[in-house]
This record gives C-alpha cells, sequence and structure tokens, in this order.
C-alpha cells in the first residue's frame, strides 16, 4: 500500500473514533438542548475553530476562489444543513445506539451513487460495504426491530452525504481541507440558527449551562474531527474513505459501555465481527486513481 494511502487509512480511522463519539453526544445533548439550536452553535464554533486553523495555514486568500463557490455551496446544503437538521431532531428522538448505527445508511447511498462518478463497484467493495450493513444490522435487530420516526429521520440524514462528498472532492482540487470547513461550517451555521430562532422557543439560559458540552461538540468533535477527514479525503477515493470512516460505531459502542454501561448482547457481538470483516475488505481494496473519476478539476 502506498505511504500516502496508508496515511489515509490511518487518519479515516481516527476521524472514525471521534466521529464515533458524535452520535452518542449528539442524542444525549439533543434531549438536554434545543436540537436545532444545538446544531446551530456546535456548527458555529467549528468555523471558529476552522477559521484558526486556516488562518494559521495561512490559507484565507483560497476564500476568494470563485471557481470554488458552486462546490462549497454544495458541500454546505448536502452535508451540513439537511444532514444535521434531520440528524440533531431525529436523535432527540430515538436511542445513543440506534443513532449510531443508522448513520450506516450512508454506505449503502454511497454504493448507489459512486458508480456514477466513475468508481466502479468492484467485488471487494461489495463486501466491504455488506459487511459493515449486516454486522450494524445484527446490532440493531438484537432480538427485535422496531423503526421510530426518529430512526426515519437519521437514516434520511445520510441521503445526501455521498453527494457532498463528490463536491468536497471537487473542491479539494481548487483549496485545502480547513478553507472547506470554514465556509460549510459557517454558512451551515448560520441557517440553523436562523432555523432554530424560527421554530424554537425554549429559554437560552439552558445553552448556557451546557458550554462544556457544545465546546466538545463544536470545536473538538465537528472542528478537528473534520480536519482529519478532509486530510483522508484528500489521500483516498471517496468509497473507500467512507467504508473505513463507517467503522465509527465499533467507538461508539466502546463509549456506551465504557461511559454509560450499557449491556452488549450476542446478537451485537457477531455485529461487530461480521463488521470487521467489512472493514479488512475496505482496507486492502486500493483506492481508485482521482484522474479517472469525474471529480477530479475540469
Amino acid at each position: 500500500m502506498p505511504k500516502q494511502e496508508t496515511k489515509g487509512v490511518l487518519l479515516a480511522l481516527v476521524n472514525a473514533a471521534l466521529y464515533g463519539m458524535f452520535p452518542v453526544v449528539v442524542n444525549r445533548g439533543s434531549r438536554l438542548l434545543m436540537p436545532l439550536t444545538f446544531a446551530a452553535i456546535s456548527a458555529l464554533l467549528a468555523a471558529f475553530g476552522s477559521f484558526v486553523y486556516t488562518a494559521l495555514k495561512g490559507k484565507l486568500h483560497e476564500l476568494k476562489k470563485r471557481e470554488s463557490y458552486s462546490s462549497l455551496l454544495m458541500v454546505t446544503l448536502c452535508i451540513v444543513v439537511v444532514p444535521y437538521t434531520l440528524l440533531f431532531i431525529g436523535s432527540s428522538m430515538t436511542s445513543g445506539i440506534n443513532t449510531s448505527l443508522l448513520l450506516l445508511s450512508e454506505v449503502v447511498f454511497t454504493l448507489m451513487f459512486t458508480p456514477l462518478i466513475g468508481e466502479k463497484t468492484t467485488f471487494e467493495k461489495l463486501v466491504g460495504a455488506l459487511g459493515v450493513l449486516i454486522g450494524a444490522g445484527l446490532i440493531l435487530y438484537n432480538g427485535e426491530f422496531r423503526l421510530k420516526i426518529g430512526d426515519i429521520m437519521v437514516v434520511a440524514s445520510t441521503v445526501t452525504f455521498p453527494i457532498g462528498n463528490f463536491y468536497a472532492k471537487k473542491a479539494l482540487f481548487r483549496v485545502s481541507p480547513s478553507t472547506i470547513l470554514l465556509v460549510r461550517f459557517s454558512l451551515g451555521g448560520l441557517f440553523m440558527l436562523f432555523l432554530a430562532m424560527l421554530m424554537e422557543t425554549r429559554s437560552w439560559t439552558i445553552v448556557f449551562g451546557e458550554w462544556p458540552l457544545l465546546l466538545f461538540t463544536g470545536l473538538v468533535l465537528l472542528g478537528v474531527g473534520k480536519i482529519v477527514w478532509y486530510e483522508a479525503l484528500g489521500r483516498l477515493d471517496i468509497s473507500k474513505a467512507i467504508s473505513l470512516g463507517m467503522t465509527f460505531p465499533l467507538f461508539s459502542l466502546a463509549v456506551l459501555i465504557g461511559v454509560f454501561r450499557e449491556r452488549v448482547s450476542p446478537y451485537q457481538w457477531i455485529g461487530i465481527g461480521a463488521m470487521m470483516i467489512g472493514v479488512f475488505f475496505s482496507i486492502r481494496r486500493p483506492s481508485i486513481d482521482p484522474k479517472l473519476t469525474r471529480y477530479a478539476a475540469e
């Protein structure tokens, strides 16, 4: 495996570890706070962190590159505005483990979308994706299967992710990861704050009382986590990066078991094993040359 790709794999797994905590925190935070307000403030805090990072990297001048605007707007819409609105609201109506595992639906939508942009559906890609999905299904089943409206909203939040990642990949040919994050979190956070002011009416004193949770979600899980993600995405093709990122439920389970003392059933342990098989096939598959895809710069 080439050195750059090995680094991309490691970065994708670090991102998965951070992202594994995200649905757990969102699930609990959305119950304490107003969901849209929680999403908006977290995104704006991530925007602040991205601004500092972009400034330190000397990349603020990239904001003047008009040729990247259309891609950046699509990234904001498909990765922040639509998904976060559905995810934060839906998570407040279901469990933490369901929130985490249902986010794996992104694998299905990615498998459907990537052939359209030049990433062929190979045997290893299918085995990797199916392993992750079957494992997640077993964990979610756990003896019975019931979907709530919150579950449906969490699944729906993943529909636009592959489109957003496609435009993020295009944007990476023109601007740096830090610039993408700065734009997407700034515009997305402001839009969701506008929605929150229209739709949510609870007292803001609740928000001020949960500032440690907001700082951790915004600066660490979204800010640092997404910087790591884009560094990985720049070194891997979309489907491989996402397949590796889809290991995050393993880290979610570690938090739920270690911190919140949730029990793991035999169904869930079998599911974890199936997911690891899927991860193995995803790691061993070489990335597709970006020049052969449609997200290369035109």
